[in-house]
């Protein structure tokens, strides 16, 4: 996967709506607008018809949308569309036209959709970096650390796995140094 810096991408988006650039957009942030989305406690078969209608305003709005970070990290506003996405969801529309002129995507950041969008967005960053990191793990090595991670002991993995306890405690040291480390490269890339 190529990476943007988070500003270059929306910048891309914004400049030339190009497909490749979208389709970037989308595989990277599709899956925390879905975690967004679903903390609001949106039911579980329900959750991608909100997924798409939030991509769908993303992708009118982007080409607009001017990124101030003295204002506010990008999620919060993804955070913003998503949560203007659930609450608009009663209201009717007759026309697609009408949706896009009556979607008010408030500017102010209210204190829970802050900490909606932090509380979801270090879930979404540490699953990604989790998901980068653990095919290039022995699978003793994944299979420990995931179980540590659920709250299992040192003791009944040891058993479990038939590893000793020290090699245990020592892949958990690295794969947790290798986590911190992709988790800041992509809060550096992603935002």
């Amino acid at each position: 996967m190529e990476h943007y810096t988070r500003q270059t991408l929306l910048q891309k988006i914004k400049d030339t709506h190009s497909e490749d650039s979208w389709n970037e957009f989308v595989k990277i942030y599709r899956p925390y607008i879905y975690h967004v989305i679903r903390s609001f406690g949106v039911k579980h078969d329900e959750i991608e018809d909100y997924v798409q209608n939030t991509l769908l305003v993303c992708w009118k709005k982007l080409p607009e949308f001017n990124y101030e970070p003295q204002k506010g990290c990008f999620r919060y506003w993804l955070c913003r569309v998503a949560k203007s996405m659930v609450c608009n969801h009663g209201r009717k529309f007759r026309r697609r036209a009408e949706l896009d002129k009556k979607i008010e995507i408030p500017t102010m950041l209210s204190p829970e959709i802050e900490e909606i969008s932090d509380r979801e967005w270090i879930d979404f960053i540490t699953k990604m970096a989790w998901g980068n990191i653990k095919t290039n793990l022995s699978e003793n090595a994944r299979l420990s650390f995931e179980a540590l991670m659920e709250g299992e002991s040192l003791d009944s993995i040891s058993e479990r796995l038939s590893i000793p306890r020290n090699t245990i405690s020592v892949n958990k040291k690295r794969i947790t140094q290798k986590m911190l480390k992709e988790i800041q490269q992509l809060k550096r890339e992603l935002g």
